[in-house]
Order: structure tokens, then C-alpha cells, then sequence
């Protein structure tokens, strides 16, 4: 199976239909009223219903408001969760379980410490920490760094990815040390607008580095 590539903040239907003619795996709903890239429950219907069953469709959730979370799984079809709400106590992995849907734990690396992750997480995202934000900031990290560490799960790797830069990234890990990227404004004309060039050409140059490596 080749690398899992997902396409985060999609805001637009159109946007969503380029993300699966590009022939990427998955897309991203952002749920976070802090994000130029926030989705209500109804635009993210509206995005998932415009592709089919074979784009994943992952809800990218930040604050630890439960009953909001149960609303939006209620209304918008995701197939999976991204959690970026940072650390979880037992509460949280309890609540994370009722909704009954394999989660991705987002972790927000400074480089030093060992990647550790909670139970019953199915994939690990390593994203550089900034002071920029929580994801979409576009800032490139120490991936070099990463390369190096043993991950626990299936690791995903985002932060400052691009089509430029993102076939020189993957070089730096050992084959079959990812098991998948992801990028937002790498593909962006502005934050929140996808670009549909840059998408086609991301996904065209991470397919490229699979076929010579």
C-alpha cells in the first residue's frame, strides 16, 4: 500500500472533488472556530457528499467539547478523528470511544522528547511545533529529526510540506518509516482556498518518489 496522502482544510466542495481527482487518500474538516480554515457541520455535509467513499473523510478536532463533537459526528459523515485537543485523560479517551470511529493523535513536536501516544490511537501525526498556531501555519521543521526517532504507530508527517518541497522531505526517511503525509497551506492560494494545481502536482510528486524509492 502506498503512502497514505491527505489534503487538510478543505472549506469548498469543488475543493474536495480535486482532492479525489488528484487521486489523494484522504481530506480534512476543520473544526475550530480559531482556524482560517473552520468548517460549521453543514459546509463540511455539503464537502463530504461531493466525494465518494473512497476519500477518507477526517474531522480535525481541537477543544474538548464533547456534546459540540457529538452534534457535528451526528450531522457530517467522517470516517475518522483527528485529535489536536493535546493530552487525554481517561475522560477523554472514554469520550473519544463512544463515537465509535478509529482517531489519529496529533502531536505537536519540539524535537526532544520520545513519541509517546495514548491507547487505542490507530496513527500518530507529528507536526514541528510553532508559535504560529496548531497546523496550516506552513512552517517547515527539523523532519530530518524525526527520521531518527522510533514511532509507536503508523506515523503521518505534517508541517511546512509542499509539491516543492515534499519529494526532498520524504528522502530523509528510511522506506517504509511513513506511512503517510499531510499538508494544508502548502496547497493554498490563500489561507482557507485550496489551490487545484498545487493539489494535483502534491499528490503527483509524492506518487513520483514512491514509484523511484
Amino acid at each position: 500500500m502506498g503512502l497514505w496522502v491527505k489534503i487538510c482544510g478543505i472549506t469548498r466542495p469543488e475543493d474536495a472533488w480535486v482532492v479525489e481527482r488528484a487521486g489523494a487518500n484522504a481530506l480534512g474538516l476543520i473544526f475550530s472556530k480559531s482556524s482560517p480554515r473552520f468548517v460549521t457541520p453543514d459546509q463540511a455535509k455539503d464537502i463530504c457528499d461531493a466525494v465518494s467513499s473512497a476519500v477518507e473523510k477526517v474531522a480535525v478536532l481541537v477543544h474538548p467539547d464533547w456534546k459540540d463533537i457529538r452534534r457535528i459526528l451526528d450531522r457530517v459523515p467522517v470516517d475518522t478523528i483527528q485529535w489536536h485537543g493535546g493530552p487525554l485523560d481517561d475522560e477523554g479517551l472514554r469520550r473519544l470511544s463512544e463515537f465509535e470511529r478509529p482517531w489519529i493523535y496529533a502531536l505537536r513536536w519540539s524535537g526532544e522528547e520520545p513519541l509517546t501516544v495514548p491507547p487505542h490511537a490507530s496513527r500518530l501525526l507529528v507536526e514541528g511545533r510553532s508559535d504560529q498556531g496548531i497546523g496550516g501555519t506552513g512552517v517547515p521543521w527539523d523532519y530530518r529529526r524525526l527520521s531518527t526517532v522510533p514511532s509507536p504507530l503508523p506515523l503521518i508527517l505534517s508541517g511546512g510540506l509542499s509539491p516543492e518541497t515534499v519529494e526532498q522531505v520524504l528522502e530523509m526517511f528510511r522506506k517504509g518509516a511513513l506511512a503517510g503525509v499531510d499538508v494544508a497551506s502548502g496547497v493554498e492560494k490563500a489561507p482557507g482556498q485550496k489551490d487545484p494545481s498545487r493539489i494535483m502536482d502534491f499528490v503527483q510528486r509524492v506518487r513520483e518518489w514512491e514509484k523511484r524509492s
